[in-house]
């Protein structure tokens, strides 16, 4: 039990619905405040966010709940006039780089990071607004921390530059910040104190402790089950765009219409709002150009699943690494591993350094399809051993790996699926399946093919199921199981709607195991400076 504590919970628009009633079984024995990161959701009242940020001051107390809406305000007022403190960007370069340095801090915010995706919603920024954005939060998450003197901060996802700096901040007071990270296995989730940007020290000693405990043993039976399953795609992408393999002309008229609507809906309730916001203003979406994009996407993405498609083609009888892309932008690679986030070079790198006998298979994100502009196929297609291929030729990602030779990937689950059929894997990011044997770690593009011709020369895999199930066996002992997309949903309709007896009963049961997870977690964290 967490008790006579003060906690400060992370808030971001649907995370937010889970911490609502977190919140309301901590505060029993703590102090509970609750921030807000997000300026979109904070500074107009509108549809999205009145079960959220609005919800939350409709239902607690005022004081206990901190936004980033006062520096909102301030930067819109004087972005086009930034006077930049170096003084004080030197002295948070000084005291908060202990995880990334400050340029990669910027990257984790999906408004500040234009020039490396392909939405185009946002102003581009400049230079000296991501300077002044960045200064603006650090002043005011190190004012949060005063005012609030959190003993825990508890929060779910990892995106986005507030997170980023609170990590920092956290890190610098002594103070644990958990988040939640997936185990790729089944609903696991293992608490991070890192954001993910390091493999926590607690998970690879309990790791190695248990290589060499007899009970692993007892696992070995959940590989060769996962190894026998016709399936191996994660429930929490099943009815996600992650699992969607088809697009009808249909089905764009439809994503087209209803995308307008939402549009020139929320333009309508705009002119309502209290802070009117400039159509050329940085950080804020523009719901003209969101419109003019989702036309392209559905335009490209029926292209790209139509048989007019001349860049994905089907595989063949061939030796291939297999390269499945990841979504972008996402924290996955923007905050995980921000040096790969550029795919495209990714793949020129790969290119160079296969075996001459070697093809590469580039199999594109079930979401990103549409959403990359043509260009990015075409400078593809230009490399002689590279295939983009038809991504809906399997409806699952198992017949891909068994069929490879090796797996590539910056972070993606794929890599862990990978090395529970055996089959050989390269990542590029900190990632908690990296513990595993025939996981291979590259820190750069220049590994790559020695590590090809290891692979290669080893044609004779060494089973790894014995890893696999210490793997297993961790996350068992470290993570925590509960459906987060279930709770999240029961916890809106709750907030908003009504509940019926069943599903009453499934949120308790649910809530009850996320409040478990923290605890967990900070028990995991106590013994770990013991």
């Amino acid at each position: 039990m967490i008790n006579n504590k003060s906690i400060l919970l992370i808030c971001k628009e649907k995370s937010s619905f889970p911490m609502f009633f977190l919140g309301k079984e901590l505060e029993k024995n703590n102090n509970v405040n609750y921030f807000f990161t997000h300026n979109t959701e904070v500074l107009n009242k509108t549809k999205f966010n009145q079960g959220t940020f609005f919800y939350f001051k409709k239902n607690i107390k005022n004081e206990k709940i901190h936004d980033v809406r006062d520096i909102s305000i301030e930067f819109l007022k004087n972005h086009k006039n930034i006077q930049i403190n170096s003084n004080r960007l030197n002295e948070i370069e000084k005291k908060y780089t202990y995880f990334t340095c400050l340029n990669k801090q910027i990257l984790s915010s999906q408004a500040l990071s234009t020039a490396y995706h392909y939405r185009f919603e946002h102003t581009p920024t400049t230079y000296n607004e991501n300077l002044y954005w960045l200064t603006l939060n650090y002043n005011k998450i190190e004012d949060i921390f005063k005012k609030v003197k959190p003993d825990y901060i508890f929060d779910i996802d990892t995106g986005e530059i507030q997170r980023t700096i609170i990590n920092e901040v956290a890190h610098y007071n002594k103070i644990p910040y958990v988040t939640i990270d997936h185990s790729r296995y089944k609903d696991f989730f293992l608490p991070s104190f890192t954001l993910g940007r390091h493999i926590d020290k607690y998970f690879v000693n309990t790791y190695e402790k248990n290589l060499k405990n007899s009970e692993t043993n007892n696992y070995l039976s959940l590989i060769e089950k996962y190894k026998l399953q016709s399936s191996i795609m994660p429930e929490i992408y099943r009815g996600e765009s992650a699992s969607v393999y088809n697009f009808s002309f249909f089905s764009a008229m439809k994503f087209i219409l209803r995308k307008t609507y939402k549009g020139f809906r929320t333009i309508l309730y705009s002119r309502l709002n209290e802070y009117k916001i400039p159509f050329n203003t940085p950080l804020y979406p523009k719901t003209l150009k969101k419109i003019l994009f989702f036309y392209f996407y559905a335009i490209r993405k029926f292209y790209l699943y139509s048989r007019f498609n001349k860049y994905f083609t089907i595989p063949k009888n061939e030796k291939y690494v297999y390269l499945p892309l990841h979504k972008i932008p996402e924290s996955s690679t923007f905050v995980k591993a921000p040096m790969y986030i550029n795919e495209l070079n990714l793949i020129e790198a790969i290119s160079k350094s296969l075996p001459i006998s070697w093809k590469l298979y580039v199999k594109e994100h079930q979401s990103m399809i549409g959403e990359r502009k043509i260009e990015f196929y075409k400078k593809i297609k230009k490399f002689h051993n590279v295939k983009i291929v038809q991504s809906n030729y399997y409806k699952d990602p198992k017949p891909w790996i068994e069929k490879s030779l090796c797996v590539v990937t910056i972070t993606g689950t794929t890599g862990f699926e990978a090395t529970m059929l055996n089959k050989p894997v390269i990542v590029f990011g900190n990632v908690f399946y990296g513990t595993i044997k025939g996981v291979k770690f590259a820190s750069g593009f220049e590994e790559l093919e020695n590590i090809f011709k290891e692979i290669e020369l080893d044609s004779e895999l060494i089973d790894n199921s014995y890893h696999c199930a210490a793997y297993l066996k961790t996350i068992h002992e470290t993570g925590t199981k509960f459906n987060l997309k279930d709770l999240t949903n029961l916890s809106e309709k709750k907030m908003l709607l009504k509940l019926d007896k069943i599903e009453e009963k499934q949120f308790l049961e649910l809530l009850n195991n996320f409040k478990f997870f923290y605890e967990k977690a900070i028990n995991i964290y106590n013994n770990e400076k013991k």
